[in-house]
């Protein structure tokens, strides 16, 4: 099955940072690029990153990772899980990519389209990351939640992010049974990095 095939060949945790291709009020392009660089950080003892290779929050997370391959002459440890159909990603990605010890961008083919694909990005990551986002943030989220996934929401980034954090508060309602327990809201990124390192000793 395609879906092993892609989570054997990364190691775990693999993480995977989801949110808008064109992000709404209350994001901030540096925050998400600090996260980046800290979850690229986290993920040097152990584990992968990915996101879905688009534009907006996608580029800036791994420009961040990038910054940190950088400064200290690692891998980036990173994948994009994008759609198996003509497009192709961003330029910004393989010019990042360009840049790393290991000089190219992984992608793994995932779905005929975005659509398809969201269904994808729940069952290849063992953690969902939300910063900021819309819709099809939300959708995604959710998929990751029926499989029962994790989802780790950046709430103070506004969008899919807060929604996610009002759902799990009981504050929104959503025609579709989700365990909320799973939704893990947190207004900093050092809160979300100390989550993960709790979660990585308990295992």
């Amino acid at each position: 099955m395609k879906l092993e095939e892609i989570t054997q060949r990364y190691e775990h945790p693999i993480i995977g940072i989801i949110g808008a291709t064109s992000p709404l009020p209350d994001y901030d392009s540096d925050d998400a690029f600090r996260l980046g660089y800290d979850l690229r950080e986290f993920v040097e003892e152990k584990g992968s990153l990915f996101t879905g290779g688009v534009q907006g929050v996608g580029v800036d997370i791994y420009s961040g990772i990038v910054d940190y391959c950088l400064e200290k002459n690692v891998g980036d440890k990173f994948f994009i899980l994008f759609p198996d159909f003509e497009l192709a990603p961003p330029e910004e990605y393989f010019k990042l990519a360009e840049k790393t010890k290991n000089g190219i961008l992984r992608m793994e083919k995932a779905g005929k389209d975005m659509e398809e694909r969201r269904v994808y990005i729940g069952g290849v990551a063992d953690y969902l990351i939300v910063v900021n986002g819309s819709t099809g943030t939300i959708d995604e989220a959710l998929k990751g939640l029926l499989l029962e996934k994790p989802v780790i929401c950046l709430q103070n980034s506004g969008g899919a992010a807060e929604a996610l954090s009002k759902l799990k508060k009981g504050e929104a309602k959503i025609p579709l049974e989700v365990d909320t327990d799973l939704i893990k809201p947190f207004d900093s990124i050092t809160e979300i990095i100390n989550y993960l390192s709790n979660e990585r000793e308990s295992k």
